[in-house]
């Protein structure tokens, strides 16, 4: 078997299909080649995840207030976490036969839209009403992806961690606010890639530092600014003299040390504990090719953004692990072995094109069901009969051209800007909807000079009563009791801009998830990286790098 060249239908682009991706899917059932580039891959399931808009419903079995991840206008049934988990109803009553005189996917959207949906993930939540995907915070507010928190804020990813606001992929912290990639820190701000450091801001890729500011590639070092040491009594004259309780000091300050990171050379990735591995942000993972945002232990995985926890042989999926074995081409996948074009897939077996579903076994075309087997379409058959059912359901999609493939983006219950597909790969309302594709229009308001006080020092309590609106998107926005208490405690001024605005910004400021060949800029050895030919900092490989730092 030979790797096998294959031309995007959307975009053209060539890409390949090596040997591995053919053996597994043949081992799935078959499946055929797949027929859009990753980048397209990923968008189109992308485009089926909604992190963080929240909206306030009632829920359409009990009439309580609720949140939701769902608008009201979609006009779609909604049920509170309790009621859909509840034995008070049965997704398998909206069961319906196969119409083999029509294509599954527009029967899989029919049944899509009537089933009742769970209103959003959000489990042994205390105090902490709106967040989703995540499991046992207390006292957060607007918290995604990110689990085991206490008075966490406007976050994603984040674990483990208290009093802290403004982050995307921390753990194990407190105190930290604005800041990325981060673990084991404690009262830092603006840091990114930093580990076991305290009492900083400003900080790039630094390990085991204290009072530093403006830094980078620093390892336990103590009083120093942009990389210069100072004694105790200096360090804490100049940083007062920068300002950095300020909206003003702080813009400033960002502008001087993003022209500073530029004569510092940068790893070429981030893969550590790995053996034959290539993407970036790698941990103990083995045989993983064009993958992203990766914990192991992980094992024989190919175009995964986002996986671990014990997963193994899955290709091209996002958000998935926690023991799931043998995916393709899903998202949202926690505990399940042999999943294929499914969202949100819980702790089961044998689960084909699907839509959230827990702890099933043996469904095809299933969605809002949990604790079933042998169901098509939600509804219940024998073993004998499920099987039988399922193979000819599959040839006739071969002849319909929709074996193989995802569910089309304009299947997707949210609007494209609602998802994280708009985060990763962009688009225009005129794109978007020139695509048939779904488009929420946000409120937006005139940009005007705001009046903020410059330091927090000048801030007092009845801000949280007044409107402000994003000075780069026009988003109104609010601060919030517990926001302007933890600003307080840590010197931080207010923002201008609005939280929402503030998770693009940490999102932009990452690598893509995509490599270039490059060579390393000191030896010249070849490397795969997330740096583009274009960008100006200088990119060295691992080697080269290690021996600049240490």
């Amino acid at each position: 078997m030979s790797e096998i060249k294959q031309n995007c239908r959307i975009c053209s682009k060539e890409f390949v299909v090596n040997e591995w991706e053919q053996a597994h899917l043949q081992k799935m059932g078959g499946f055929p080649l797949p027929t859009l580039c990753i980048d397209h891959r990923h968008q189109r399931r992308f485009a089926y995840r909604n992190e963080r808009k929240l909206y306030k419903d009632n829920c359409d079995f009990s009439g309580k207030d609720i949140i939701s991840i769902y608008s009201p206008d979609k006009n779609l049934k909604v049920y509170s976490q309790e009621i859909w988990w509840s034995d008070k109803w049965d997704g398998r009553d909206y069961g319906r036969d196969f119409d083999f005189n029509r294509p599954f996917f527009d029967q899989f959207q029919e049944l899509r839209l009537a089933v009742p949906r769970m209103s959003l993930l959000n489990s042994n939540g205390e105090n902490s009403e709106y967040c989703n995907l995540t499991t046992d915070n207390k006292n957060c507010y607007l918290v995604f992806g990110g689990d085991f928190n206490q008075d966490a804020l406007y976050s994603i990813f984040c674990f483990y961690s208290r009093d802290v606001a403004d982050l995307y992929w921390v753990n194990k912290s407190e105190l930290i606010y604005d800041s990325i990639d981060c673990a084991n820190c404690y009262n830092i701000k603006h840091a990114q890639n930093t580990y076991n450091c305290r009492d900083g801001s400003f900080l790039f890729d630094c390990r085991n530092c204290e009072y530093c500011v403006g830094c980078v590639g620093l390892r336990a070092k103590k009083y120093h600014i942009f990389n210069q040491a100072y004694s105790p009594e200096d360090y804490a004259k100049k940083v007062r003299e920068l300002r950095l309780d300020t909206w003003s000091g702080v813009q400033k300050f960002k502008i001087e040390f993003d022209k500073f990171k530029l004569n510092f050379p940068m790893l070429f990735a981030s893969i550590v504990n790995c053996e034959n591995c290539s993407g970036d942000k790698i941990k103990d993972a083995k045989n993983c090719e064009n993958c992203f945002d990766i914990y192991g232990p992980v094992e024989d995985c190919k175009d995964v953004f986002l996986g671990g926890w014990s997963l193994k042989d899955a290709l091209s999926s996002s958000h998935i692990g926690h023991k799931s074995e043998i995916a393709y081409e899903s998202i949202g996948i926690p505990g399940v072995n042999v999943t294929a074009f499914s969202s949100f897939v819980w702790f089961g077996s044998n689960v084909y094109y699907s839509d959230t579903v827990a702890y099933c076994n043996n469904i095809f075309g299933c969605t809002n069901l949990h604790h079933a087997e042998y169901c098509i379409l939600n509804k219940q058959y024998s073993k004998e009969e499920y099987e039988n059912l399922r193979a000819k359901i599959i040839e006739h999609m071969k002849k319909t051209g929709e074996w193989g493939e995802f569910m089309p983006m304009k299947n997707s219950l949210f609007a494209y800007n609602e998802t994280v597909a708009q985060d990763f790969f962009p688009k225009s309302k005129d794109a978007a909807l020139s695509e048939c594709i779904k488009w929420l229009d946000e409120e937006v308001r005139e940009i005007k000079t705001q009046d903020i006080p410059d330091s927090i020092q000048d801030v007092k309590d009845d801000i949280t009563q007044a409107t402000f609106t994003c000075e780069k998107t026009g988003r109104p926005y609010r601060i919030v009791p517990a926001e302007l208490k933890l600003y307080r405690q840590m010197g931080i001024p207010i923002p201008h801009f609005a939280p929402e605005t503030r998770n693009e910004m940490r999102i932009n400021s990452r690598n893509p998830h995509k490599t270039w060949s490059r060579n390393c800029m000191k030896c010249s050895k070849p490397i795969k990286t997330s740096y583009s030919t274009d960008r100006p900092e200088k990119v060295y490989c691992e080697e080269c790098y290690l021996a600049e730092v240490y």
